[in-house]
């Protein structure tokens, strides 16, 4: 399963892996032990085992938009220093997100790639996801933002298997 994930987010993702956007999410900090960027590959890869799980169900996702949605859900964080405060930076950051999300999304992805970017900060932010992908992701957001900040050998197992992606 593992292979899979690698695979799909290295045949889905590369436009956002390879951007200079998400080389500087590699090297801003974010939850205060991990990066942008190292955040948006664990992110992707719990969303992806989560659709795994789904699939068992005969629930369909569109993979995707998913691996896109899930590597730039987060760019809107770069370059802090226009947030005046972190509850604007919550609001803020997933508009931003979204809007930097469309440029790697395909036609007929945008809508579902946009929704998991926007709403991915929901119960935070009042609007929940429209699509199931968006759910998928707003929970995998916050797996990932505890085994980042309160399970450091989760975190550096994670690490360990992002740099795969990343050196790719």
């Amino acid at each position: 399963m593992q292979k899979q994930n690698i695979d799909n987010i290295e045949k889905y993702g590369r436009p956002v892996l390879s951007s200079l956007k998400f080389r500087e999410a590699l090297s801003q900090c974010h939850h205060h032990s991990s990066t942008v960027g190292m955040h948006s590959l664990n992110v992707t890869f719990i969303a992806l085992g989560i659709c795994n799980m789904m699939k068992m169900l005969h629930l369909q996702v569109d993979t995707k938009a998913l691996v896109i949605g899930c590597l730039c859900h987060d760019l809107g964080i770069l370059d802090r220093s226009h947030f005046s405060s972190g509850p604007e930076m919550c609001k803020i950051h997933p508009v931003e997100s979204a809007d930097l999300s469309v440029f790697f999304a395909d036609p007929e992805n945008r809508e579902t790639v946009y929704d998991i970017c926007r709403h991915h900060m929901f119960p935070l932010m009042a609007t929940p996801p429209k699509t199931r992908e968006g759910w998928v992701i707003t929970l995998a957001d916050k797996i990932s933002a505890v085994g980042e900040v309160a399970l450091p050998p989760v975190r550096r197992k994670w690490e360990e298997r992002n740099l795969k992606v990343i050196a790719a």
